[in-house]
């Protein structure tokens, strides 16, 4: 199984797994007509499309190349190591994220957390990166939390008057 395949049926059920919970959210019955289970459902949809197409596109070229089979079950964990320490390094810094977003607030957490994904990305670029950080932070807070009037968490800015 190739990495592609992998990260396909890794999504596939990634995605089930939360469009079930999605499914398990509570109704409500006041304010938003259209409630809280609309978006997971769609990110949960989207997210299995994704990982099925992945997995089939992956299955097609490896059928039609006869040197990907030679690649079946090889992640190369040493030859890519720098890959696979960024991809852990970000796992890490989602769950840390997850668990400091109500305290922190959605616009710090996701400063904090948009910088140093880039910058395992986008290494030794600090300035953009921050730049990306706090831009990326600031319109999708106005987006949803000013404009859609969605609550985010405030954390420590919840001075804010909106």
């Amino acid at each position: 199984m190739t990495k592609n395949a992998a990260a396909g049926f890794f999504a596939l059920v990634l995605g089930a797994a939360y469009l079930i919970a999605s499914f398990r959210l509570p109704e409500v019955t006041a304010g938003d007509e259209i409630g809280p289970k609309l978006f997971p459902i769609i990110i949960g949809v989207i997210v299995m499309l994704s990982g099925g197409a992945l997995a089939l596109s992956e299955r097609r070229s490896q059928q039609q190349s006869p040197e990907a089979k030679k690649d079946l079950f090889s992640f190369r964990f040493i030859e890519e190591r720098d890959t696979w320490v960024r991809i852990a390094l970000t796992m890490i810094c989602g769950i840390v994220y997850g668990l400091v977003l109500d305290w922190l607030g959605y616009v710090i957490a996701t400063i904090i957390f948009m910088f140093f994904a880039a910058s395992f990305i986008n290494v030794r670029r600090h300035l953009e990166n921050a730049i990306i950080a706090v831009s990326f932070s600031i319109v999708s807070f106005g987006a949803f939390a000013v404009l859609l009037k969605l609550s985010l968490p405030r954390g420590l800015l919840g001075f804010l008057p909106f």
